[in-house]
């Protein structure tokens, strides 16, 4: 079965990119926007006097998640 969803998965990903790339839609201002407000947020997380460095560091990881960006299985404790 994991199989099975890993092909759908991978399938369906490839058809929305190719959807996207026909598309109107500028791909590039919106990378760029969900971009530039992630380093705001990490900006002003490691701006924050109150918090110590393993709580910044946990934050950006919050801040990545909240993006979904994938920052692995480093920080998984």
């Amino acid at each position: 079965m994991e199989l099975k969803l890993e092909l759908l998965t991978s399938g369906i990903s490839d058809a929305i990119i190719n959807s996207l790339k026909k598309s109107d839609i500028d791909i590039d201002c919106i990378a760029q926007t969900t971009a530039i407000s992630a380093l705001e947020d990490i900006r002003e997380c490691i701006k924050n006097d109150n918090l110590s460095d393993f709580d910044v560091i946990e934050e950006i990881v919050n801040i990545f998640e909240k993006y979904h960006i994938d920052c692995g299985c480093r920080h998984d404790f």
